[in-house]
């Protein structure tokens, strides 16, 4: 039945599995953001010394983009959730009439 407004435990139940997938992606972010830091680090610790590594080059441009995609991916769960919480809103509307 498409078209079938769903019910109010139905959307709880895919709010929470998109809760959970927001914070995985959180600390996805967050343990990638430690990794860069990490990366700077070694990257002053070159400069103080006056050295240079370009064995990380590769793995920091890795790191970043692994940033950006976690970074597209909470916002687009977070659009996600917005939708889901307008739905709860219009179902917990109709048990109300």
């Amino acid at each position: 039945m498409t078209g079938q407004p769903r019910s109010i435990p139905d959307i709880l139940s895919a709010r929470l599995c998109t809760i959970q997938s927001i914070a995985s992606a959180n600390a996805e972010h967050l343990r990638l953001s430690q990794l860069a830091g990490g990366m700077m680090v070694l990257d002053m610790k070159d400069e103080a010394d006056g050295t240079t590594s370009t064995q990380r080059d590769e793995a920091r441009g890795q790191v970043y983009a692994a940033l950006q995609a976690t970074i597209d991916a909470i916002r687009e769960l977070e659009l996600q959730l917005a939708d889901l919480d307008r739905e709860l809103e219009a179902a917990v509307a109709r048990e109300e009439e």
